[in-house]
């Protein structure tokens, strides 16, 4: 409890609530776009092997959880480091072991883990069907369809949570999102139809 209540302090202090909600957000449409071009990709060059379209998503998944997280913590890091910096300079006083310290360098950790696990999570929500049609449990045919059903799905939740977020209409703020996924399946679809 005392371990929750400090990361609450260390959130609050940092400010870092926001910055995590819009990597949240963007990552996680990351990670559901990745795998809604992996699942029609696979679709359009007819693979009829699930672990193909599992061993794809799951290397794209840990790209991006890698990339996300080292990106955002790099950035973040610096980020604070030039604040705490200069709240030093101003201060006349060192505050690297302060909580404000602490607080800063928790922010930059945050900031990396919810930008790395984000769109992991995102992709594996969206390769589900893939691990049960694995198991027998439904066709490759029907793993894809439900696969790009959940991506979309997704998509649509995420914008729904920023409508909900700024104060604004949820079904605008979920359509938006779910537009963009729609583009991306009809243009590659369209190549199916070219073949």
């Amino acid at each position: 409890m005392k371990l929750l209540e400090k990361i609450r302090s260390y959130i609050r202090i940092s400010g870092v609530a926001p910055i995590g909600r819009r990597y949240f957000i963007m990552n996680a449409f990351d990670g559901a776009t990745t795998i809604l071009g992996i699942v029609i990709g696979a679709y359009v060059a007819e693979i009829t092997n699930e672990f193909w379209v599992i061993w794809s998503g799951l290397g794209a998944a840990l790209a991006m959880g890698l990339s996300g997280f080292a990106g955002a913590y790099v950035t973040e890091e610096a980020e604070r480091t030039k604040k705490l910096n200069s709240l030093e300079k101003s201060m006349l006083k060192d505050l690297k072991e302060s909580v404000v310290g602490r607080a800063s360098r928790f922010a930059a950790l945050w900031a990396g883990i919810i930008d790395g696990v984000s769109p992991a999570v995102a992709a594996l929500v969206c390769l589900a069907p893939f691990f049960l049609s694995s198991f027998g449990v439904f066709s490759i045919d029907f793993a894809i369809q439900l696969s790009i059903a959940i991506a979309l799905s997704v998509m649509f939740l995420l914008g729904a949570f920023l409508g909900k977020v700024s104060s604004r209409s949820i079904l605008l703020h979920g359509v938006k999102m779910l537009s963009i996924g729609l583009i991306l399946t009809f243009i590659l679809l369209a190549f199916k139809l070219a073949q």
